[in-house]
């Protein structure tokens, strides 16, 4: 998994936010001082709350710190100002996929192949978490799109068989 943060943009910026700005809560994320970096971004975001690269940072921060529900907070708000960043609906689906919630994931996957960022990994982990919440059959067609957005994964007819017998197994009974 890959949360991102936008380092190039701290990279071109002044230091106009202070030291406990904006750029100081990329420097901080990137050290992986994460509580430190939130409260700096929190202060920058409240002064800038449409900032779109600052919402998809601290909802990546708040990812990394396990607060996901916040982190979804930012980054649907950050998604909602700015619809196409690629960077944004990526760690939307990350956050996501991590708490388990794989129909809003699913929702994201058709901009995200539209963006060129959709990937096999993904798919995958995404027909795991419909596995843990007893959805076989949905489990089965995202292995399904896995196989035809990768088709050289050796693993995953072997799996897609064992589900396939599994719910054959359940509905015998």
């Amino acid at each position: 998994m890959a949360i991102e943060t936008d380092s190039k943009k701290s990279q071109t910026q002044s230091n106009s936010f202070g030291p406990n700005g904006y750029e100081k809560a990329l420097e901080l994320a990137e050290a992986g001082e994460h509580e430190e970096a939130l409260t700096c971004i929190q202060e920058y975001l409240s002064s800038a709350s449409d900032d779109t690269d600052a919402l998809n940072d601290a909802g990546a921060i708040l990812h990394c710190l396990g607060r996901w529900d916040e982190a979804i907070e930012h980054l649907e708000k950050a998604r909602n100002l700015r619809g196409d960043s690629a960077e944004i609906i990526w760690n939307l689906s990350e956050t996501y996929l991590a708490v388990g919630k794989a129909k809003q994931a699913i929702e994201l996957f058709d901009e995200m192949d539209r963006l060129g960022i959709l990937n096999a990994d993904v798919l995958n982990r995404t027909a795991n978490v419909l596995l843990n919440e007893s959805k076989p059959a949905d489990a089965l067609e995202m292995l399904r799109r896995s196989q035809e957005h990768s088709p050289n994964q050796e693993i995953l007819q072997p799996m897609i068989e064992v589900i396939r017998n599994k719910m054959a197994e359940d509905d015998s009974e």
